[in-house]
């Protein structure tokens, strides 16, 4: 079961996206009517996914998500906005355009938790050193004592796109298309860039591995003997 917060002022469009997410999948979800409200569920809740308006009149989801980032809170969060313009890089992992269908923020929720209904997800990749396994967004770096470490929901994704096609460039626009459903936003395009600093950082460990961005064309892991 997937536990979503809702963070909307709109009463109305709060309660559609809830009852039609239901419909949609395994989901438990809590609302909550503007920033500071959203803050307040995410510790109590403990949500896997917000889903958060832009403008709202007590903290807007700008505000509500630098502040989540501060805390370092790494809970995947979708930006739902007719005004893209607005949009500010607070660390949001992708954001939908207004009016939406529900059937693509489902997606995108399912995609950035890389969650399918049979609860299975890939096996377990070997990246150097390292160990990593999708399923519980785990790298483990067996050295001389093993270090584990956590992979944020989207880095997890990506990282397993990569090792799937190990050695072999994979399409920026694949990854852009799987993982945020819009290869085309330029928004989404320098998230991806953001996740892959990430995972690059997770797996400094071993000289061996890298990630190489090949400009305009995608993202090639690789790893040397």
């Amino acid at each position: 079961m997937i536990k979503v917060l809702i963070v909307e002022d709109d009463a109305n469009l709060s309660l559609m996206i809830k009852l039609r997410l239901g419909k949609l999948g395994s989901y438990k979800i809590e609302a909550a009517s503007d920033g500071e409200m959203g803050l307040k569920a995410l510790t109590n809740f403990r949500p896997d996914i917000i889903v958060t308006d832009l403008e709202m009149n007590k903290m807007d989801g700008n505000a509500m998500v630098e502040e989540i980032r501060r805390r370092k809170n790494d809970t995947p969060v979708i930006v739902l906005t007719g005004r893209a313009d607005l949009l500010r890089a607070t660390g949001a992992n992708a954001y939908l355009t207004k009016p939406f269908d529900v059937r693509q923020l489902d997606l995108n929720i399912k995609a950035l938790l890389n969650y399918s209904e049979s609860g299975e997800s890939g096996g377990t990749y070997k990246i150097g050193k390292y160990i990593f396994e999708p399923a519980r967004r785990t790298l483990v770096l067996n050295d001389i004592e093993p270090l584990e470490q956590l992979v944020p929901p989207t880095a997890a994704r990506i990282l397993e796109m990569l090792c799937k096609e190990k050695g072999q460039c994979v399409e920026r626009k694949k990854i852009l298309g799987t993982v945020w459903g819009d290869a085309e936003n330029e928004y989404n395009s320098h998230n991806l860039d953001v996740q892959v600093d990430k995972l690059r950082r997770a797996l400094k460990g071993d000289p061996s591995v890298s990630i190489e961005i090949i400009r305009k064309t995608g993202i090639v892991l690789k790893e040397t003997k």
